[in-house]
């Protein structure tokens, strides 16, 4: 007992580095430890040239450049800088920049952080990984069999998925923000790693204006292979209602969509900020069938908007829900889709809107960083 609180005092009185090739809710984090004078420093590689919110210039170290390079080859493909490349040279800087950098919390997204935690081995540095998906090899087999099924494109670089299960055996603490993330874990050294912490969102209940109903569903995100769109279109089939309409803001593959034959799907690309919003305010339920959602931050934007939610048991923002608010159904099941969206559709009610209301209220980045801090970095 004596040697296990002190350390627990000696870790909260360490400062948190954060690193993370690209942007995630690392800014969010940074902004509420700059806030409480916990953070030493956020490295990214984000196009965002200034620093968050409450972050001093010298606080924020971007490598802008490797962004710039992810996204100049997405449409140029005479450039080379792709993700893996992008996190490979990230993990390279950040070992040069803690060489010399006071001890303390090293809090890093998976795939960033191969070399850096090697190079960290033997030292005083609580090694701390975030992991929003589902364990890597777990992701990876249910993905592969969901393109093998839907006969669509699925690519994973090999090494980089062990580089990333690497990381994970390397680390002290893996985060995971939900239970369904964290229940795919198998290894008992990998499982005592394990620290749930659901993420934060400072969404605001917004009062919902008296319309003529409508049978809009509604669907957000991108990943066709995780979200389980497939089985939400199959679900709209068994919808026998000509005035019903699926509004699908999600990238959908040609070779797929081009099997929808029901002209209520509307297949929506990337908007603005101002239309997401049209959508929100113009839906009547929202749904997020994925197989496979870490968390999912669109689950709370729908329904701060009043709508009231349908979710799959693999999404893991259901944690912070309730059933005054949300109807829970299995993976892969159209049939429970279909009769759960006729169910949300009637729900809206000043009980909802007050169950909505609270929900939303308990969820904020500040909580979220407070956990992290009394009950993720513990050691």
């Amino acid at each position: 007992m004596h040697n296990i609180i002190p350390k627990k005092i000696e870790i909260n009185e360490k400062k948190v580095t954060l690193a993370v090739a690209g942007k995630f809710h690392a800014f969010h984090l940074a902004s509420e430890y700059a806030s409480m004078h916990k953070l030493s420093t956020l490295y990214a590689a984000h196009r965002t040239i200034m620093p968050p919110k409450n972050l001093t210039k010298q606080q924020y170290k971007n490598r802008v450049d490797l962004a710039i390079g992810v996204h100049i080859s997405a449409r140029l493909p005479i450039f080379s800088m792709t993700h893996a490349k992008k996190d490979e040279i990230f993990d390279a800087w950040m070992v040069n920049n803690l060489k010399h950098k006071e001890t303390g919390i090293l809090h890093s997204w998976n795939g960033n952080s191969y070399k850096t935690f090697n190079s960290l081995k033997g030292t005083d540095w609580l090694k701390c990984v975030e992991r929003s998906c589902p364990y890597n090899m777990y992701q990876h087999e249910l993905l592969s069999a969901e393109a093998d099924f839907l006969n669509v494109e699925y690519v994973k670089d090999l090494s980089s998925l062990a580089r990333e299960i690497e990381e994970l055996y390397l680390s002290d603490v893996i985060v995971s923000p939900s239970q369904y993330s964290a229940n795919t874990y198998k290894d008992p050294e990998l499982i005592k790693k394990v620290k749930i912490n659901p993420l934060g969102a400072n969404i605001k209940y917004i009062e919902r204006e008296a319309r003529k109903p409508t049978f809009i569903v509604l669907m957000v995100g991108n990943y066709f292979l995780r979200k389980g769109a497939h089985y939400l279109i199959e679900a709209f089939k068994l919808i026998e209602r000509s005035d019903a309409e699926l509004w699908i803001r999600g990238d959908v593959p040609n070779e797929y969509s081009k099997r929808i034959n029901d002209k209520r799907v509307k297949i929506i690309p990337p908007v603005l900020p101002d239309k997401l919003i049209e959508l929100y305010q113009t839906a009547d339920v929202f749904v997020q069938p994925s197989i496979d959602e870490g968390f999912g931050m669109t689950v709370l934007e729908a329904l701060a908007f009043g709508l009231p939610l349908v979710v799959t048991e693999n999404v893991g923002a259901k944690d912070l829900l309730n059933n005054q608010v949300s109807i829970t159904v299995p993976i892969k099941s159209p049939e429970a889709l279909a009769e759960a969206i006729l169910r949300a559709i009637e729900m809206p009610s000043k009980t909802f809107d007050d169950a909505r209301k609270k929900v939303l209220d308990q969820v904020s980045w500040s909580r979220c960083a407070q956990r992290m801090l009394e009950t993720v970095y513990v050691g």
